[in-house]
């Protein structure tokens, strides 16, 4: 497997685990079931974990698509930033969801971090939804809907059709290319 397999197989994985285990606690703390509590906690333990190889694999992956059709780099920096401040948010949630499971038991403490705990397991998974959303954008062009550089370079492409006066979907890939780089074609006289 290469760093893209292993970013795709596992990207999800905290995406989920963290709104499952968010409102599993929640739940938990609604029926005051400890049981629920205490495999919510795992869960977010378990997100937090997943998040460190799909991080360590997203520079690899990088490599991988950056020189393909259709990928910006501003779509793949816009996804790398926002998987910062998600990797930041869900360890915290990692780290208080140990906590958690140690310090469940003490009544005062426990349920103060709970709460906490429910607001950063929701944090995780909105911070890491917008990553996922993000880094679909890299590759499925279908889901721009102007917010990434893809749709800023193609008004910038109708822009420069507006100003030649040629629409370069009509061209040949050759025509666009060399149309592109300013060459002119040399016609070949039919007269001869």
């Amino acid at each position: 497997m290469n760093a893209a397999q292993i970013h795709l197989a596992l990207n999800h994985a905290p995406l989920f685990l963290s709104l499952v285990g968010g409102l599993l606690l929640i739940l938990g703390m609604i029926r005051k079931n400890d049981s629920f509590k205490s495999v919510s906690l795992y869960m977010l333990v378990a997100a937090a974990l997943f998040t460190a190889p799909v991080f360590l694999t997203g520079e690899g992956t990088e490599e991988l698509v950056e020189k393909a059709a259709g990928v910006t780099e501003s779509a793949i920096e816009q996804h790398e930033e926002m998987a910062k401040i998600a990797l930041v948010v869900i360890i915290i949630t990692g780290v208080l969801a140990l906590a958690g499971l140690f310090l469940r038991k003490k009544e005062t403490i426990g349920k103060a971090l709970m709460t906490i705990l429910v607001l950063f397991s929701l944090g995780s998974f909105g911070t890491m939804a917008q990553t996922a959303h993000l880094g679909g954008l890299i590759r499925h062009t279908e889901l721009q809907s102007g917010v990434t550089g893809g749709a800023t370079d193609s008004k910038e492409k109708e822009e420069e059709e507006g100003k030649s006066g040629k629409n370069t979907n009509s061209l040949s890939p050759l025509q666009q290319v060399a149309d592109s780089t300013g060459v002119k074609e040399k016609k070949k006289d039919d007269d001869d």
